[in-house]
């Protein structure tokens, strides 16, 4: 495209070319400024006539700035705004540190749930913060939000899932870590009860009657030892050996004196 001749302003070093508006195709000035910068000669676009509200006058203003060293020329701008750009790509915001967490740990049980924590509660709050720019008022005071509507073990959870993102990040060396420790709610899901010596006979009975070959040692070893269930998935092949000279009465006579000392005690 040929370079249009510039019109002559009054004011020095201002010109201007008639193009089209971006907006309606309507004719539109488009102001240019020319100067002199450390024994250079600068000519650049100073805007529109419709889309900057440009005048010639503030073009004049502009170039007496730039003149001056007051204000940053067009290439120099451009070249700050990219600095900036390409800063904050590289920055490992929480919620960079998830996504990478979550990449490289597609398998990790419960993942799904840590998906739907971090969306709903700790992305909205803090992932756009690096590690190093958190304070512990900003965590203090999303753990205490979140206690005002969530269990004390739901808010753990959460402020278990941000550590671990932290830790990966420091453990990657992706970036600074915390010069603080998150405060975990207190939690206390310990909940005791025992079944009634009633209940305990009509439990054995059920598990004598069941023909199924393991079923059976599993129920006996798990009120027996109090093992949980995935404790208890670990080894079913040891369990017929381990329940070997376990009677059913000793179990009775088992539960039927840890009760009697609960009653007690």
């Amino acid at each position: 495209m040929p370079v249009q001749n510039r019109i002559k302003t009054k004011y020095p070093g201002v010109t201007f070319i008639v193009g089209k508006s971006l907006s309606d195709n309507r004719d539109e000035r488009i102001y240019y400024i020319r100067y002199r910068r450390d024994g250079k000669q600068c000519e650049e676009k100073a805007g529109r006539q419709f889309k900057d509200d440009m005048t010639p006058a503030k073009a004049a203003n502009i170039r007496a700035l730039r003149m001056q060293g007051k204000e940053l020329s067009n290439e120099k701008r451009r070249f700050q705004l990219n600095e900036i750009k390409n800063a904050e790509a590289n920055k490992w915001t929480i919620q960079r540190l998830w996504d990478e967490y979550r990449k490289l740990n597609p398998q990790l049980k419960g993942i799904a749930s840590d998906k739907n924590r971090f969306i709903n509660y700790l992305g909205p709050t803090l992932g756009k913060k690096e590690p190093d720019e958190l304070e512990p008022l900003d965590v203090a005071r999303l753990r205490i939000k979140l206690l005002k509507k969530k269990a004390p073990a739901t808010v753990r959870n959460i402020m278990e899932l941000l550590r671990r993102i932290i830790n990966f990040g420091t453990k990657k060396h992706l970036c600074p870590g915390i010069d603080f420790k998150i405060e975990m709610p207190n939690v206390n899901n310990l909940k005791t009860e025992d079944l009634t010596p009633e209940q305990l006979k009509a439990l054995l009975n059920a598990i004598a009657d069941d023909d199924h070959p393991q079923a059976g040692n599993m129920m006996k070893m798990a009120l027996f030892t109090g093992m949980r269930r995935g404790e208890l998935g670990g080894g079913p092949h040891c369990l017929d050996s381990l329940m070997d000279g376990i009677s059913s009465e000793s179990i009775v006579k088992f539960f039927m004196k840890h009760q009697a000392a609960s009653a007690n005690g």
